[in-house]
């Protein structure tokens, strides 16, 4: 079925009272064109290119299933390791091991756009295009919700989110970014990596490529500068001189406003993590439009989309770092 004949089916319900409106000038078939326009323009304004920030940092992936449904996960730690052949059949170490379960139950948002009757009649009699800032706007608050929920989850729901995953390594630093020498701060970042690099033990899979540090401390670290290094910055020296750096690893080093004061006690919480799919995902749908519906002198549209928030499959791949 073409998506005109789809959205003919959607405006079925106030076909009759967009007529009356209209008169004899009442076209479904046109209206129906009006609509599949309008929902697809999809501008991506700075807006909504700004409340998506969350599909920058964690790949995202549909979900599978139905509101009410979900899935309950093993999440794995570690890959194991072989090991030399001792002469019998049965002696096979396992690749995996499995280290706890996590619930990701599909929850749904709403939404909504809308038009006046009046709006709907002028542009059938005089052939004028509707704006689509509405439908715009229906998708930028969607996408509001989705971002609070990739960031942060819904402890109401049990839905988690990028900054609180259970189950994850969390190192505290032992000073102050503000006041520290570089070599303390040094210490703290390195200490950030260096469990990391012990448990995951060369399993590329798994090691850290991005570090989403709290804006406050970036801050701290890009307008503070290491003494005698001819204007070099604090984060400068870091880039350049951390555990993974002196050792060949790609390391991407970004500021997260989202994350000032979502740490322990609101400390100011770093996210070292592997950007890559099979080790994190946002499960959450684009919005879904439904029939139209009449609601007063208004033609209302609504919206819904399903959502399973932060899916963290190995462990393993994340840790955060709480600052001082």
């Amino acid at each position: 079925m073409s998506k005109v004949a789809q959205m003919k089916l959607r405006l079925t319900p106030v076909a009759q009272i967009v007529q009356a409106s209209v008169g004899d000038a009442f076209n479904i078939e046109k209206l129906a064109q009006l609509f599949v326009k309008l929902e697809e323009t999809n501008e991506m304004t700075p807006q909504l290119e700004q409340v998506m920030d969350y599909a920058k940092y964690i790949p995202v992936a549909p979900v599978n299933g139905v509101f009410g449904g979900g899935e309950v996960l093993s999440r794995k730690w570690g890959v194991g390791i072989g090991k030399d052949y001792a002469g019998t059949g049965n002696d096979l170490p396992v690749a995996e091991v499995e280290f706890d379960t996590v619930s990701l139950p599909i929850k749904v948002g709403v939404i909504s756009y809308w038009y006046s009757i009046m709006e709907l009649a002028a542009a059938q009699k005089m052939g004028l295009q509707l704006e689509s800032d509405k439908v715009q706007a229906a998708r930028l608050a969607a996408e509001k919700h989705l971002s609070q929920i990739a960031w942060y989850g819904n402890s109401k729901t049990g839905v988690k989110g990028f900054l609180e995953q259970t189950g994850v390594t969390v190192v505290t630093a032992q000073h102050n970014w503000a006041t520290a020498t570089i070599e303390e701060v040094l210490s703290d970042f390195n200490a950030s990596l260096s469990d990391a690099d012990d448990l995951f033990d060369g399993d590329v899979s798994v090691q850290p490529d991005t570090y989403l540090m709290a804006s406050n401390q970036y801050m701290h670290l890009s307008t503070r500068v290491v003494p005698d290094s001819g204007g070099k910055t604090f984060l400068k020296y870091i880039e350049e001189n951390n555990i993974f750096s002196t050792q060949g690893k790609t390391l991407t080093i970004r500021g997260l406003g989202r994350s000032n004061a979502k740490g322990t006690a609101d400390a100011d919480r770093s996210i070292i993590y592997r950007r890559d799919p099979s080790c994190i995902q946002m499960k959450c749908d684009d919005v879904s439009f439904l029939a139209a519906q009449p609601d007063g002198l208004d033609i209302k549209v609504p919206g819904h989309y399903k959502y399973q928030g932060v899916w963290l499959k190995r462990v393993d791949s994340l840790r955060y770092l709480d600052h001082a």
